[in-house]
């Protein structure tokens, strides 16, 4: 049986480390493989893909995150964000579903963390939108967003303000007025440098979505108290339900963890404890 990656690139990608280390502790003779695929291949690719019965799951990332609901039925979350990670073949047809926002939960309890009352996001897009399904399921009341173009916060605003969450937006470059429980970054690092430092001190917890390159400015501007999470984090935790999804077996957060940063480490990379 097969499962895959697919983005454009894919190349990059940790999780057929995480899935092939899951397959041996289960004892499943599958392959995982990284294919890039262009946004003009997606289509011809997934059409031809998803009728081979050898074929038991795509994990789905940029670009494609949005476009893959087109290709098989949202379950409710991945409709709520407008985007999904996870798209399954079944016998009624393929099923797409969005396992970043129970990631992200997932995360952020396996640090034993309050719940995060308030939070400012730094971004506008996908991902933003996932964190806020999440944060509405951690009973975050308030969330500030920080946008390049706070007016292409509209969508990430509608979201959160339909899920109970009192929302506001400012421009990026203005300071925090206040202390947030969590500040989670979604954008380029490089986009971060001239703030990262008052972002961390207005926070309890810090969430940055990259983790290679590590430290980001923002994880290098967090105090050694100061709880902090990363995309290593999100993408161990996705890939629980993921793994669930493909195969029907059951895999721990440290297990996912614990494969993808030995990947790290074998590419060389510095990996955030």
């Amino acid at each position: 049986m097969h499962c895959a990656v697919i983005g454009d690139p894919a190349g990059h990608s940790l999780s057929p480390a995480i899935h092939t280390a899951g397959y041996r502790a289960v004892g499943l003779d599958w392959d995982y493989r990284a294919v890039t695929v262009s946004p003009s291949e997606l289509g011809g690719f997934l059409t031809t893909e998803i009728s081979d019965p050898d074929w038991r799951g795509f994990s789905v990332t940029a670009p494609h995150k949005e476009a893959v609901l087109g290709f098989g039925e949202p379950d409710h979350v991945a409709r709520l964000v407008g985007g999904g990670n996870t798209l399954i073949p079944g016998p009624t047809g393929p099923t797409v579903h969005n396992t970043d926002v129970p990631g992200f939960v997932r995360a952020w309890r396996s640090q034993v963390l309050p719940r995060p009352r308030t939070a400012a996001i730094i971004g506008a897009g996908a991902t933003v939108r996932s964190l806020l399904v999440a944060l509405a399921g951690l009973e975050a009341v308030e969330v500030l967003l920080l946008a390049r173009s706070p007016e292409k916060a509209r969508a990430a605003v509608d979201l959160g303000t339909a899920l109970g969450i009192g929302m506001t937006v400012q421009p990026l470059d203005q300071p925090l007025p206040a202390r947030m429980d969590l500040v989670a970054n979604t954008v380029p690092a490089a986009a971060t440098v001239d703030h990262a430092r008052g972002w961390a001190d207005s926070a309890d917890v810090v969430f940055d979505a990259i983790y290679d390159p590590w430290p980001t400015p923002l994880g290098a501007a967090a105090s050694a108290e100061q709880p902090v999470l990363t995309g290593l984090d999100l993408l161990a935790g996705q890939a629980v339900d993921q793994f669930l999804l493909m195969t029907g077996a059951e895999l721990t957060f440290d297990f996912c963890r614990s494969a993808a940063e030995a990947e790290l480490r074998r590419r060389g990379a510095v990996v955030q404890q």
